[in-house]
């Protein structure tokens, strides 16, 4: 990293050290691998013989119209299996899930590479309308 660990912060608190933002629950992170070897996603598992509904409707606490303002934009089938869908279905589950709680900061990591086009530019359309201002995109 180009001038160390100190030049980088978010909101104003190291971008490293600060336990105040993680344990907040106010920093999510989305991205990573969600290929068909991965088991499980904390309590919730992704290759058993679950619907989508169950995955999504068993996050507790969620915002009902932000969980079917997402269903509806990354256009997922509640009765999809899990164990017998593609790549990019599984992805748009994956999204859907870690965006079920707003957040300040969301870091996301390559979380389109399994979209199609239309999906990815409603998603992105999506990210456009929950931030107030986009202070600096880079990629992790």
């Amino acid at each position: 990293m180009v001038g160390g660990r100190d030049v980088v912060r978010v909101l104003n608190g190291s971008a490293f050290h600060d336990t105040q933002l993680v344990c907040s629950g106010d920093l999510a992170y989305l991205g990573g691998s969600w290929s068909k070897n991965v088991g499980s996603a904390g309590e919730i598992p992704l290759q058993g013989d679950f619907s989508a509904e169950h995955m999504i409707f068993g996050v507790e606490g969620a915002d009902p119209d932000r969980r079917d303002k997402l269903i509806e934009l990354l256009d997922i089938d509640l009765q999809w299996r899990m164990h017998k869908v593609s790549d990019g279905q599984r992805r748009r589950v994956q999204i859907c899930l870690g965006l079920l709680y707003p957040c300040k900061v969301l870091l996301l990591d390559e979380v389109t590479v399994d979209l199609d086009v239309v999906t990815r530019m409603d998603l992105f359309d999506f990210f456009r309308e929950e931030c107030e201002q986009v202070i600096e995109a880079m990629d992790i």
